[in-house]
């Protein structure tokens, strides 16, 4: 995995674009004879930028959507009125398909095609790669939508349609897995001719093929199993088919995870932006679950609270504390449920801060989200701005652990699980830990063989055969604190986390009733004037004549894989 060196992920070695290149980048959307003017692995680094450089997604997804949905954070006042069915400006993800991400991945074939006849076999392993990355984001798209245009996409400027029909998410997620299988052939081929390689301009792997087979094939088993819950056959065929690939064509450490790296301001400048995580806190079950168990990682997703010794004397001296009062736990939660949040005792004790008489300074209970965990360039309470690494994962090894157990639970049996579980939690901690330090993350301090050790003794930790799947699927929650898309995703998938799981995930009333978590990205309706009415009407009245799919500008319906 490379560094990036900006935002606008050029390769030091060939510089900054020119005016001219800038225009270049405006005429390929308008002649695709401009696109031979353009290096083919630029447009896979171009779409690679699209996916991670969002920050929309950051602030209304994740943040201020899915993160309190799941419980991953509250608002500084905590969660309020009915906030789950708050989801306008959701789902930024949607238009990046088709301008900027899947686009420029299918301009790189183009590109190739482009190229003296002698001269395409040496990119066949370039566009094996974008392949895997186009179906991931097509995935990613349509995990929430549903059906959306894939196989007619992308192919106007080409003499293809500017009417794309609607790929149901049934055949999509077919189609894609066999173009990721295939893709992974071609990548264990021995090419007919000596390869360019994608090299600084694949922020992943660098363009290596052996690890974009492991990748791939974590790829596939993810989809399989959302397939799984709503086509088990089909499900359980991808994931055979997968398992029976040789262990080198799998992920077997952190080196192998999928994770794009860039520097500081990659998420953000040091006032933040909109990656910045200011006001955001930390959930109190998720806390509490983590501060018993001794979880190294606290630190890593959490800041302390302000009841440092020193601001406590000084509160003491205002009379504003009892004389004697020590400082105590400093990892301390807001409530997620709004009932919980607005009590008046609540309010008082959690949510008013006391001000200290000699400096002005407001003293908190509660703890805020790590800043830099999300925004690396953060400046710190000295006002220093951040200069670590920024970590996007797409799938970590963790994850792939916890999926391995998960299938052999189901399949294999409780021992097999239980070395998987086992793995992913120790992965899981690891790769936190290596974030804490490389993106320098405020009041960390890394973890310890020792640490680790006595967190997987801890009861509800140490892998118990008789809550396995509960175990696995609370600890791959707490791993996706960095991916909240996929932890929301795994609870629709599995129903875990729960009121009841090793890691709760509390029930949630406002005026004692309960709040639902939405299961998808509400769909506009199409207007008569869109070139595309036809093929979108017909596929919307085909959703939402699905089964639990209900009415289209809401997300409390399901799209197909999410069934009941």
């Amino acid at each position: 995995m490379k560094l990036i060196k900006s935002k606008i992920l050029l390769l030091a070695a060939l510089g900054f674009l020119s005016s001219c290149e800038k225009e270049a980048f405006v005429d390929i959307n308008k002649n695709p004879d401009a696109l031979t003017e353009i290096p083919p692995q630029n447009q896979f680094l171009q779409a690679t930028n699209g996916i991670h450089s969002q920050d929309f997604e950051a602030y209304y997804d994740n943040y201020r959507r899915i993160m309190p949905w799941m419980q991953y954070n509250t608002p500084v006042t905590g969660n309020q009125g009915s906030f789950t069915q708050n989801y306008s400006n959701f789902a930024n993800r949607y238009g990046r398909l088709y301008n900027g991400i899947g686009d420029r991945l299918y301009d790189v074939e183009q590109l190739v095609l482009k190229l003296d006849a002698a001269e395409q076999p040496r990119y066949d392993q370039m566009i094996q790669i974008s392949r895997i990355l186009r179906a991931y984001y097509a995935f990613y798209v349509s995990d929430i939508y549903g059906s959306i245009p894939y196989s007619e996409a992308f192919q106007g400027r080409y003499g293809g349609t500017l009417q794309p029909k609607y790929d149901t998410q049934q055949e999509l997620f077919a189609k894609l897995d066999g173009e990721i299988k295939a893709a992974v052939t071609a990548l264990k081929a021995t090419p007919a001719a000596p390869q360019y390689s994608l090299g600084n301009y694949d922020q992943y792997y660098r363009g290596d093929p052996l690890k974009w087979i492991k990748a791939a094939n974590a790829l596939r088993l993810r989809m399989a199993l959302r397939v799984q819950k709503a086509d088990a056959a089909a499900g359980n065929a991808i994931i055979t088919d997968v398992l029976a690939q040789p262990a080198t064509d799998m992920m077997s450490s952190n080196a192998d995870a999928w994770i794009f790296i860039g520097n500081a301001t990659f998420t953000g400048p040091a006032d933040g932006g909109n990656w910045n995580t200011e006001g955001l806190r930390a959930p109190k079950p998720m806390v509490d679950f983590m501060w018993t168990k001794m979880d190294p990682r606290i630190d890593a997703f959490f800041t302390p609270n302000q009841y440092s010794q020193a601001n406590i004397d000084l509160l003491i001296a205002d009379k504003k504390l009892p004389a004697g009062t020590k400082e105590g736990r400093r990892y301390v939660g807001s409530f997620t449920s709004p009932d919980d949040a607005r009590t008046t005792a609540n309010v008082q004790r959690y949510y008013t801060p006391k001000l200290i008489s000699s400096n002005k300074q407001t003293v908190d209970t509660l703890s805020l989200i790590q800043p830099r965990l999300f925004n690396t360039g953060r400046a710190d309470a000295a006002g220093n701005a951040g200069t670590g690494q920024s970590y996007l994962p797409v799938i970590t090894y963790a994850e792939y652990c916890f999926m391995r157990a998960e299938i052999a639970l189901k399949t294999t049996g409780a021992a097999a699980a239980k070395t998987w579980y086992e793995a992913g939690v120790k992965s899981s901690l690891d790769w936190y830990n290596e974030v804490g330090q490389k993106s320098q993350l405020t009041n960390y301090t890394p973890t310890t063989a020792a640490e680790i050790t006595a967190y997987m003794a801890q009861p509800d930790i140490a892998f118990n055969p008789a809550k396995a799947m509960d175990q696995i699927g609370s600890q791959s929650y707490l791993n996706f604190m960095k991916q909240p898309q996929e932890g929301w995703a795994l609870y629709k998938r599995t129903g875990y986390p729960n009121p009841t799981s090793v890691v709760p995930l509390p029930r949630v009333t406002y005026l004692n009733v309960p709040l639902t978590v939405p299961r998808r990205a509400p769909i506009t309706l199409p207007s008569q004037s869109d070139p595309n009415y036809a093929n979108k009407k017909a596929a919307y009245d085909a959703m939402a004549a699905m089964p639990g799919f209900g009415d289209l500008t809401s997300a409390a319906g399901r799209v197909w894989w999410d069934k009941p």
